[in-house]
């Protein structure tokens, strides 16, 4: 054999592991490629609305709040596990997102909506890798992540507080952490000992429509102002919190970068459906595995009992987005103007209604229950739903033209469910997870 000869054959077996070589696995190059499209995550977006979403100092604090009791009132439905129905201050933000299962709720019993302190008409999504989607909750209600974070102490299912109340406490626990960040400092009549803390009563929110004048309209506009502005940036300190708790390197990442047995056999099935026949691609896509929209499947209410009997999706959410006083076209963001390109042209348009935002898929396999109702247990059972077409009746709207049953087998029901089980990532890192609120004296 001569030297070039030698040379040449022991070149062959390398062929294939250099870079740029196809090793697509029994895929087809096109079929790789759309593989391809669904990771790795990058960085995270940037949010022009809020200048302080990466401001670590913002984060520690939005830790400590994310941890705190202290501005939720009474429980009202016993069993919740949190305490007795009379008790306050028994219910934090980590009451429904639980560090140990990738922030999501895996204390409400039965597991289906949420309970704080009275049950909640959703299921509380998971917040690892939130601050990658487009719009936050399940009707896209919180057009930019500090949204929730201000408006959600006076959630009457949540927490049932109020501003004030909520604004007392940040002065009385948190007035260094939140000095040291905002420039505007907390109002020294915030003290209940000041000569002119009248000004803030102990408790007080706008009145509901109709209703008499409260605590909150006796204010002066401009103490109005000021408790709004502690509401916004708490809000934008709890976003900050929430973009650290991010999770990579799932399986499928490793298996795009060429690992080639991240995937079992069964997942690798699974994957092949999730692009092809089972068209799961169509909707969750990217590396985020959602394609930033709303759409009706057709899930049951009734399926749930502990949600309300009708829930619009999308066509109430988008109503409450307009018309709050936190949304990203406010006085209180910091890009007015970027915020209201993102809601410009939004109508409130009848077939919104049913309509849910197409949640991520990472950790999924973590952080059942599953649809914005808790109605299905297992993903088994929501793979099956969707074999099935989705539902038939007991949802509002139209459903969407796309669900139609995709005559799986059992056997490519259970490599979808494998393939779905691919998806979780690395924990988010352990001091993420501790509780730094303040203890009460």
């Amino acid at each position: 054999m001569t030297p070039r000869l030698w040379n040449a054959l022991i070149a062959l077996p390398l062929v294939g592991c250099l870079p740029g070589s196809a090793d697509t696995d029994g895929f087809t190059e096109e079929e790789m490629d759309l593989i391809e499209t669904l990771g790795p995550l990058g960085d995270l977006p940037h949010n022009p609305t809020n200048k302080y979403a990466d401001n670590d100092a913002a984060a520690v604090f939005g830790q400590r709040l994310f941890f705190e009791k202290g501005f939720a009132k009474a429980l009202t439905v016993a069993g919740s596990g949190l305490g007795n129905v009379g008790d306050t201050g028994k219910v934090a933000c980590v009451s429904c997102h639980d560090p140990a299962a990738y922030f999501s709720d895996a204390r409400s019993k039965p597991a289906m909506t949420s309970l704080g302190v009275a049950w909640t008409s959703r299921n509380s999504p998971t917040l690892v890798n939130a601050a990658y989607q487009k719009w936050g909750s399940w009707g896209g209600k919180d057009d930019n992540q500090w949204f929730q974070g201000a408006n959600g102490s006076e959630s009457s299912q949540n927490f049932a507080g109020n501003r004030l109340h909520f604004a007392h406490l940040v002065y009385r626990k948190y007035k260094a952490d939140y000095e040291a960040i905002f420039p505007t400092p907390l109002d020294p009549a915030l003290d209940p000992a000041a000569p002119d803390a009248a000004r803030f009563p102990a408790n007080g929110k706008p009145k509901s429509s109709g209703a008499a004048d409260g605590p909150w309209e006796m204010m002066t506009q401009e103490d109005r102002d000021r408790i709004n502005l502690i509401l916004a940036n708490t809000g934008k300190a709890f976003e900050a919190y929430e973009r650290k708790l991010i999770s990579k390197n799932a399986p499928i990442d490793r298996y795009i970068a060429g690992d080639r047995a991240a995937l079992s056999p069964a997942a690798k099935r699974g994957l092949a459906l999730f692009i092809g026949k089972a068209a799961c691609i169509d909707c969750h896509s990217g590396p985020t595995f959602s394609d930033g929209k709303f759409h009706n499947t057709g899930v049951p209410q009734t399926l749930a009992p502990t949600a309300v009997k009708e829930d619009p999706g999308r066509y109430e959410d988008l109503n409450r987005t307009l018309s709050n006083t936190f949304n990203g076209a406010g006085k209180y963001s910091d890009d007015p103007e970027a915020g209201m390109a993102k809601l410009a042209n939004m109508e409130l348009t009848d077939d919104l209604k049913g309509m849910f935002y197409t949640k991520g898929l990472r950790q999924i396999a973590k952080t059942g229950p599953y649809m914005h109702n808790g109605a299905f247990a297992t993903l088994a059972d929501v793979v099956r739903f969707y074999n099935w077409g989705g539902g038939t009746s007991d949802f509002l709207g139209t459903k969407d033209t796309a669900m139609r049953p995709l005559l799986l087998s059992q056997e490519e029901e259970n490599d979808l469910v494998a393939f779905l089980e691919h998806l979780t990532g690395d924990p988010v890192p352990m001091e993420l997870t501790l509780d730094t609120a303040i203890a009460d004296p």
